[in-house]
């Protein structure tokens, strides 16, 4: 007979999951931060290099918003190295797995990516007004594009796990049929647009949100103005284009991991026929328990972002389970004698969606009417406070966004850790105890915590100073004067 569920320490499984799961949603803010301030910050600095007349002050916001990304990208290494820990104290065998897989990529994108990137950012920083304004502002385009690249190669080891592509088992471990296949995957594209677009609705709502701020406090407002404007022009398009992307996203997740759609529409049986759709749930109380739901839905819109179409059945959880009983319990699951639970946190993946989904249009209708506001020509936006007040909370909401779509992407995929090809309980390293994997959570939260309110500290310490001189210092700065210097006399 093989192990059963009650043999699996599940405690371990838990703790170890909860612990990468902070992590990696704490890395993920610092990356997405880090990525959209830096954009901006290459936009004023373009601007104030190419730009005609009096271009100083996109050289000071240049230099306001870079202060932020600093901190972020430093802060984001931090927590992409305690991430990284956890493959080896928590997942080695995972890593025993997929180490043939991830191993390259995450070489490529830590010695070539992260190396050209850290170069570059020292470059950057400390020759600000040595170098001629164009040539300076060419060195951002070569931090941007480092930071990208890095980007291609981690959703690149994702969209494997989602949806394991080009690859053939040898001697117990999965090994790529070749680098390239890793972008051919058919989940990749999906995968980085999704993640592209939050990045930029990320990036252009802080950017708006800060600078709201700034102007309802009457910090350097005429600045200020035109950086919000720049804000709603990078969040504005992604906003408008990230929901027909998630469409898509949707469709294919249907159709190659149906239990994490059916589980999002909050679906437990068969809906819909050849002449109607299955409806889409609004709003759902969910029994996880009794596989009920009750739930305000839209007729047939379940079936259309499923097939793209209003008409034709929807399988439910129960008719999933079914189906993944017969494909892997005598593969992947083997060792548990059909007792394998395949059903996912359902109301948490529901209520994650469903929270992406409608921050999603919030952010397409609040960036147009923001835009408007900006540009009435009978007031200017200094006379609509409400409407930077709302702009300046907003800021928050993308975290929460990106957040939830984490949770969508990653908890859907239970039981498994690559999808089909190793389970989470599998995956867990053998000699892990309880007590080591929760006194590992508790120090990696406690310095999540840590690192995240230092970041918020110190950029509010930046916002509240406002812009910084063309020189990059600030004139309440005073420096320590050397002490054998006449001036150091001068009191005598």
């Amino acid at each position: 007979m093989g192990l059963t569920l009650a043999a699996i320490p599940l405690a371990v499984t838990n703790l170890s999951r909860m612990q990468f799961a902070v992590t990696a949603i704490t890395h993920f803010l610092f990356v997405t931060t880090t990525i959209g301030m830096l954009l901006t910050t290459m936009i004023f600095e373009f601007l104030y290099a190419y730009g005609r007349g009096d271009t100083e002050k996109y050289g000071r916001l240049t230099l306001f918003f870079s202060r932020i990304f600093f901190f972020s990208f430093g802060t984001g290494v931090v927590t992409g190295l305690i991430m990284e820990f956890q493959f080896g104290m928590n997942w080695s065998a995972f890593t025993r797995l997929m180490g043939d897989v991830s191993g390259v990529p995450l070489a490529i994108e830590s010695m070539i990516s992260f190396f050209i990137e850290s170069t570059i950012i020292g470059l950057w920083r400390f020759t600000w007004g040595k170098l001629p304004k164009r040539a300076h502002a060419w060195l951002g385009v070569g931090m941007l594009g480092a930071s990208l690249f890095s980007v291609v190669w981690i959703i690149a080891i994702n969209a494997f796990m989602q949806n394991p592509y080009g690859f053939h088992l040898e001697n117990g471990r999965a090994r790529l049929d070749s680098l390239i296949t890793l972008l051919q995957n058919p989940q990749y594209r999906p995968e980085f647009l999704h993640v592209l677009f939050a990045i930029l609705i990320t990036g252009g709502f802080v950017t708006a949100g800060i600078s709201a701020w700034q102007i309802l406090h009457k910090r350097d407002t005429a600045a200020f103005k035109i950086a919000v404007q720049i804000g709603l022009l990078i969040a504005l398009p992604a906003a408008f284009l990230q929901p027909a992307q998630g469409d898509d996203q949707g469709a294919a997740t249907a159709a190659l991991q149906p239990m994490k759609f059916t589980a999002i529409e909050g679906r437990y049986d068969l809906e819909g026929s050849a002449t109607t759709g299955a409806p889409w749930a609004m709003a759902a109380l969910i029994n996880e328990k009794d596989h009920t739901t009750k739930a305000i839905s839209i007729p047939n819109m379940g079936t259309y972002f499923g097939k793209n179409t209003f008409t034709g059945a929807m399988p439910g959880m129960n008719q999933v389970a079914k189906m993944y009983h017969a494909k892997f319990d005598k593969t992947v699951a083997k060792s548990y004698d059909g007792q394998m639970n395949y059903y996912p946190p359902v109301t948490l993946l529901f209520w994650t969606m469903h929270l992406m989904v409608y921050a999603g249009y919030f952010f397409t209708m609040f960036a147009l009417f923001a835009t408007i506001m900006l540009h009435r020509r009978e007031s200017t936006i200094e006379e609509h406070p409400k409407t930077l007040r709302t702009l300046g909370w907003t800021l928050w909401l993308p975290y929460l966004t990106f957040t939830s779509g984490w949770i969508v992407a990653e908890v859907g995929r239970y039981p498994f850790v690559v999808y089909g090809l190793l389970t989470q309980y599998d995956a867990v390293s053998p000699s892990l105890t309880a007590t080591e994997a929760g006194t590992s959570l508790a120090l990696f939260f406690i310095a999540d915590v840590f690192l995240v309110s230092t970041m918020i500290y110190i950029s509010h310490r930046t916002v509240t100073r406002g812009l910084p001189q063309i020189t990059g210092d600030y004139p309440e700065d005073r420096t320590i004067p050397d002490p054998f210097a006449k001036e150091a006399f001068s009191h005598a």
